[in-house]
């Protein structure tokens, strides 16, 4: 038996994004943000960065430094 996420291949609503953000912002891990959104991490990772939020312990959401020319 397979297990697959309630939320597979679903847009991501308001609410999700909304929490996505909070628990972000409250410095939550991606592990427990897996389990409330019912979520693959690289789906949430990827949704982190299409919307611009970080994501504590990862480089999700950072500025890249711009490469100096020597």
């Amino acid at each position: 038996m397979m297990f697959t996420r309630k939320n597979s291949h679903q847009r991501w609503s308001e609410q999700e994004d909304e929490l996505l953000r909070t628990m972000s912002e409250a410095g939550k891990s991606i592990t427990l943000m897996t389990v409330k959104l019912n979520r693959s991490i690289a789906s949430i990772k990827a949704r982190a960065a299409d919307i611009g939020v970080g994501i504590p312990g990862t480089e999700i959401g950072r500025r890249r430094r711009p490469r100096r020319s020597a």
